[in-house]
């Protein structure tokens, strides 16, 4: 008489799971001035907002990880997060023998069915990370949207003062704060 025989492998699994996500944008620039002239005064406005200068991008990391650069020549904005965790996954694999002779075909199938388990749960784990960094990216697209929106009403009103006293001579400017109108008045 044959007798049924379980064995069990247990597996464990230890990995540092990586998401990261990322947006790109173009700030609207109007061609007032010339590329260099415009350039100069978007890096001098995102300096002021904390970006630091490397070469034509001005980059800033925020406290939360979201990285944010704007390249000053083209107005190419890119926005980052990257996010990573340890995981520590334990999966078993059991397999039913009749008789002891395949004990370690039975393991190897045991070992198998525990290890194709920890993949399939680190896998998962990579997911919810990647959704977790998504997540966290949309709700900060949020804020420093209106953020670059009013870096580039800003660039823009520089850029039409500048204008203006190229023009001729400026004997007005009025700025509405709260509209965000801008008269400039141009003797010719």
């Amino acid at each position: 008489m044959s007798r049924a025989y379980r064995i069990s492998v247990s597996e464990s699994l230890n990995r540092v799971v990586q998401a990261e996500d990322g947006v790109c944008s173009k700030l609207e620039l109007l061609p007032l001035l010339s590329r260099e002239e415009l350039a100069g005064l978007l890096a001098a406005e995102l300096a002021g907002r904390g970006f630091k200068q490397d070469g034509d991008v001005a980059v800033r990391t925020e406290p939360d990880g979201v990285r944010v650069a704007v390249d000053v020549t083209t107005g190419d904005v890119s926005v980052t997060l990257a996010d990573q965790a340890e995981v520590k996954l334990t999966a078993t694999g059991e397999v039913t023998v009749i008789d002891r002779v395949g004990d370690k075909d039975a393991e190897a199938q045991a070992r198998q069915k525990a290890l194709d388990r920890l993949e399939t749960e680190a896998k998962d784990a990579a997911e919810r990370m990647r959704e977790h960094v998504t997540r966290r990216l949309e709700g900060r697209l949020r804020d420093l949207k209106s953020e670059l929106d009013a870096v580039s009403n800003k660039v823009t009103a520089e850029a039409l003062k500048v204008r203006a006293r190229q023009l001729g001579t400026v004997e007005e400017i009025h700025e509405d704060a709260a509209t965000g109108s801008l008269t400039i008045k141009v003797r010719v």
